[in-house]
C-alpha cells in the first residue's frame, strides 16, 4: 500500500514537469540566466576585495577593514548558497529539490545565519566609522584589535541565534521555486518580528551614525572657514595701520590659505557610500517585508529576491570605488608587470609609464587632503580642528 502511494506521488511529480509549458521554462531560464550573471559579478567583486586587502600590510593590520573582510565573507557564503541551491532549485525544480524538504530548510537557516550576520555588522561598521571620526581619541581604545575579534565574533553568535528559529516547524522558511522567492512554509510566524526588529535596529543605527558624521563634518567646516576668514581680515587691519611692519604682515598674510573646497568632496563621497550601501540594504529589506502583501507576481518576487543579489555586490563595489587605497593596491595586484608586483623595486619601476601614473595619483591623494580612503577618518582633521591630523591621509584605520 506504501509502495503503491510513493509510487503515485512520484508519477505525480513526473506529470508536474512535464506539464510545465515552454513559457514558464523560459521564464525560468531568463531568471536563471540572469542571477547567474549577477551573482558571478558578486562572487568575484567580493574575492577581489579579500585579496586586495589581505595583500596590504597597512589594510591588514588595520581593524576597520576587518569589518570588510568579513562582510565579504558573509557574502561570499551566501553567494555560495544561490549558486548550489537557488538557481538550481529554479531551473529543475521538484526534479532537484520539494519545497518542504529538510536540506531546503536547512540551505536557507545557513543563508539567513550569515544574512543576519551581515545585517548585524554593517551596524557595527556604522558605529566604528561615527566613533573613528566623532570620537577619534577613543577609537583605538574601543575598536583595539582584541575587541574588534570580540565583537566580529559576537556578530556571528548573534546571527546564529537569530537564524536558529528557522530551524523550528513553526518558523521554517523555505525556497520556493515557482515563485522565485523565500517564504515561511506557515501561514503565520512569529519570526517576522524577530526579522523586522534585527534589520530596522542596524538600519536605525547606520542612519543615525552617518546623519551625525556628516553633520559634524558641515559644522567643522564651517568653524574652520570662520576662523580663518577672521584671521585674514585681523592681518590685512594689521598691514594697512603699520607701515613698518607691512612685509612681515604680507608674508603672514599670503601664508593664511583659504579654505579649501575639500570638505565638500568628503561630505559627497561620505553621503554617497553610505547612501548607495544603505539604500539597497532598505529597498532589499523593504520589498520582502511588505510586496508579498501587495502583489503575488512572481516577477515582483524575481525582483526581491534579485535585490538580495545586488546587496552582496553593492558594498566590494562602493568600496573600490570610493576606497583609494583599495583601488590602488588592485591596481598593482592586477598589473602583470614584474617591477610592479614586487612592490618598490626601483628604478625600472619609476620607467614604467603606468607606475609614473600610479606614483602621480600617489602624490596628488597625499597632497589632497579631499582624496581619502573611504572619506570618514580623514575627516578628523575637520572635527578636530588639528593641524597635524589634516597632514595625517594615511592612518592604517581608515576604510
Amino acid at each position: 500500500m506504501n509502495d503503491s502511494i510513493i509510487l503515485i506521488n512520484k508519477n505525480k511529480n513526473i506529470n508536474q514537469l512535464n506539464l510545465r509549458t515552454w513559457k514558464e521554462k523560459r521564464d525560468d531560464w531568463i531568471v536563471v540566466s540572469i542571477w547567474l550573471a549577477m551573482l558571478s559579478y558578486a562572487l568575484i567583486s567580493n574575492i577581489i576585495i579579500i585579496f586586495g586587502i589581505l595583500r596590504s600590510t597597512t589594510m591588514r593590520g588595520a581593524t576597520s577593514y576587518w569589518f570588510i573582510i568579513s562582510l565579504a565573507i558573509c557574502d561570499i557564503v551566501m553567494i555560495i548558497i544561490s549558486l548550489v541551491h537557488l538557481v538550481p532549485a529554479t531551473a529543475f525544480h521538484d526534479s532537484f529539490i520539494q519545497v518542504d524538504s529538510l536540506r531546503n530548510i536547512v540551505m536557507l537557516s545557513l543563508y539567513d545565519l550569515f544574512w543576519y550576520t551581515a545585517v548585524l555588522q554593517l551596524g557595527l561598521m556604522a558605529f566604528n566609522r561615527f566613533i573613528s571620526i566623532v570620537y577619534p581619541m577613543e577609537y583605538k581604545c574601543i575598536f583595539s584589535k582584541n575587541k574588534t575579534k570580540w565583537f566580529i565574533f559576537i556578530m556571528y553568535v548573534l546571527g546564529g541565534v537569530v537564524s536558529l528559529p528557522t530551524l523550528h516547524p513553526c518558523c521554517n522558511i523555505v525556497w520556493d521555486s515557482e515563485l522565485y522567492i523565500t517564504r515561511y512554509l506557515a501561514d503565520f510566524s512569529w519570526h517576522t518580528y524577530v526579522d523586522m526588529t534585527v534589520n530596522s535596529f542596524s538600519l536605525l543605527l547606520m542612519v543615525i551614525s552617518y546623519a551625525i558624521i556628516i553633520y559634524k563634518v558641515r559644522e567643522s567646516s564651517r568653524a574652520m572657514a570662520k576662523y580663518q576668514l577672521t584671521i585674514r581680515t585681523r592681518l590685512l587691519f594689521q598691514k594697512q595701520s603699520s607701515d613698518i611692519e607691512s612685509t612681515k604682515y604680507n608674508n603672514r598674510t599670503m601664508s593664511m590659505l583659504p579654505p579649501r573646497g575639500q570638505v565638500s568632496k568628503k561630505e559627497m563621497r561620505l553621503f554617497i557610500q553610505f547612501f548607495v550601501v544603505s539604500l539597497v540594504f532598505l529597498i532589499t529589506w523593504t520589498t520582502w517585508q511588505w510586496l508579498p502583501t501587495i502583489s503575488d507576481s512572481k516577477w515582483a518576487y524575481f525582483v526581491m529576491t534579485s535585490l538580495f543579489f545586488i546587496n552582496n555586490s553593492v558594498n566590494p563595489t562602493v568600496y573600490i570605488i570610493f576606497n583609494t587605497q583599495l583601488r590602488r593596491e588592485l591596481c598593482y595586484m592586477f598589473c602583470k608587470n614584474k617591477t610592479i608586483k614586487h612592490g618598490q623595486s626601483g628604478k625600472s619601476r619609476s620607467n614604467n609609464p603606468a607606475i609614473k601614473m600610479l606614483n602621480y595619483l600617489g602624490n596628488q591623494h597625499k597632497s589632497d587632503h579631499s582624496s581619502t580612503d573611504g572619506d570618514m577618518i580623514n575627516s578628523n582633521s575637520i572635527v578636530c580642528g588639528c593641524k597635524s591630523s589634516l597632514t595625517n591621509n594615511n592612518r592604517p584605520e581608515d576604510v
